[in-house]
């Protein structure tokens, strides 16, 4: 592999790691919930998983499915899934809190405290593999960045030292004219 495999293999780890990762989580959630609770005809009938988590049919079937997706796109197309999640996660979250807790998203999903809590931090954890993916990037863009302001403050610099320099010169040239002595007029003929 050349570096340049290294780094890109590097940078896709981050949302490939958060792919697996909650693709394995969610369908593990899913299929306890679905242990749980079965629930498809009336979802305002949901269970606690673990004693606070709400699951019904629904939800479980949504996490399995999502958790899928997110496996199968783990190898390949990560930060795909990454994007997909964030927009997924946050959204389900952001309306979920603002909603009432303990209703239904969509008149199926259960919105309560804890699941609303773990789609944002889904979501959240979305987010951050992405930027981590492309901080290189961002690293570099800053760099260059501050390379070519250093570059210019020297380009400035310079400007400034040649213009004093050929100021310096031509009051040389003034100085050293014939009749002119240090800048001063002869006033021996008056």
């Amino acid at each position: 592999r050349s570096s340049s495999d290294n780094g890109r293999v590097e940078r896709v780890g981050y949302t490939r790691l958060y792919a697996t990762l909650s693709g394995a989580l969610l369908i593990l959630l899913g299929l306890a919930g679905l242990i749980e609770n079965a629930q498809f005809d009336e979802p305002e009938l949901w269970s606690e998983l673990f004693g606070f988590y709400a699951v019904n049919g629904w939800l479980s079937l949504l996490q399995i499915g999502l958790g899928l997706i997110a496996l199968l796109l783990a190898q390949r197309r990560s930060r795909l899934w990454a994007l997909l999640a964030s927009v997924v996660f946050l959204g389900l979250g952001i309306m979920g809190v603002l909603a009432a807790n303990s209703t239904l998203l969509f008149g199926v999903l259960p919105a309560t405290r804890p699941v609303n809590a773990l789609n944002l931090l889904l979501g959240v954890l979305a987010l951050a593999a992405l930027a981590a993916s492309r901080w290189d990037r961002i690293t570099a863009i800053a760099s260059e960045r501050e390379k070519r302001m250093k570059e210019r403050r020297v380009s400035r610099k310079r400007k400034r030292e040649r213009e004093l320099r050929r100021k310096r010169l031509d009051s040389e040239k003034t100085a050293s004219r014939p009749g002119n002595r240090g800048g001063k007029r002869s006033e021996s003929g008056s």
